[in-house]
């Protein structure tokens, strides 16, 4: 099952296509919808920097409740030490954030679905699908 990066939860929320057509089609395969605390902390965040923060937070909490939210288990952490290790040593580091997601999707053997491929692709045995490209 794929795990749904923030860059498409946002579309989404903000009734875009493809993210919209995107999801709609993982709903009609029976997909259950994840993601991860991570990506669910940068949506808050993105809420508590809009104009009507109380309507957001009704809209995005509405929404989080029809997602499996992945949360960071301690083998989740030994992942993020390997990718965080392995970026700081190429001179490459992706942020915090996106290391943690990665680390979440990799030790849960799933797949990312983002259009942030810049920064996923640099996490090694990351299975990652760029959502815009598939209209």
């Amino acid at each position: 099952m794929p795990i749904l990066d923030t860059d498409i939860l946002i579309s989404f929320l903000r009734n875009k296509s493809p993210a919209v057509q995107y999801i709609t089609e993982l709903t009609k395969k029976k997909q259950s919808l994840k993601t991860t605390i991570f990506n669910v902390a940068e949506l808050y965040s993105g809420v508590y920097l809009s104009s009507n923060i109380a309507r957001e937070i009704r809209i995005l909490e509405a929404f989080i409740k029809t997602l499996e939210v992945l949360g960071f288990e301690s083998e989740s952490s030994i992942v993020y030490g390997q990718i965080s290790a392995d970026l700081q040593k190429r001179g490459n580091p992706i942020g915090v954030m996106d290391e943690l997601i990665g680390s979440i999707v990799i030790q849960n053997d799933e797949t990312l679905i983002t259009a942030n491929i810049k920064h996923f692709k640099e996490i090694p045995h990351l299975n990652y699908q760029n959502w815009k490209l598939n209209k």
